[in-house]
């Protein structure tokens, strides 16, 4: 089996995109709401 520069293109991307996709997942663990104030009603004012 000859891989070709278009697999090989083809494999990055597919790395590259599960590799953001863990590190979104992480990040979205990370930053959970319970970290933050609530937020403020504009009805307030």
């Amino acid at each position: 089996m000859q891989f070709t520069d278009e697999n090989y293109m083809l494999y990055g991307l597919l790395f590259i995109c599960f590799l953001l996709g863990l590190l979104f997942n992480v990040a979205k663990r990370l930053g959970s709401s319970k970290n933050f104030p609530p937020p403020k009603d504009k009805k307030d004012k």
